[in-house]
């Protein structure tokens, strides 16, 4: 592989680990948002995380190509591609956290709070009217 080629494949990958950051930022604020409650749950669907995402995966088919075709990866290469799985294993553990995160939420929103009456508020003397309307 040319020299100039290493140079655009150490771009792709510094690009790709650049983006996978911005991806960690988004989850981490959702993270923070949805455990202080103030996102909803319907609203932790984020375009610009989706696009951010998609664009990952074209960088990871881009740079797959072009590293099968290479007989030698040099140093500098294997260790951006270790700084970008270790950031892949991040970004997996952040959203394993928002799901949890989005499940113990989801339960207690589905949960009908019971309503208790204290005894001594009612005086059991006198007759309580009810209107019930059917």
């Amino acid at each position: 592989m040319s020299d100039n080629t290493n140079v655009i494949l150490k771009k792709y990958l510094q690009d790709l680990i650049l983006e996978l950051k911005k991806l960690k930022a988004i989850l981490e604020f959702e993270n923070t948002k949805i455990t202080q409650g103030i996102i909803d749950i319907l609203e932790t669907t984020n375009p610009k995380k989706d696009l951010i995402v998609n664009s990952i995966n074209n960088y990871y088919t881009t740079i797959n190509s072009w590293l099968k075709t290479q007989e030698q990866i040099q140093e500098e290469i294997n260790k951006l591609i270790k700084d970008t799985l270790s950031l892949k294993e991040m970004i997996y553990t952040q959203y394993k956290n928002t799901y949890k995160m989005l499940k113990k939420i989801f339960a207690q929103k589905k949960a009908i709070p019971k309503i208790q009456f204290f005894k001594s508020s009612f005086n059991h003397k006198e007759p309580i009217l009810l209107d019930v309307i059917i």
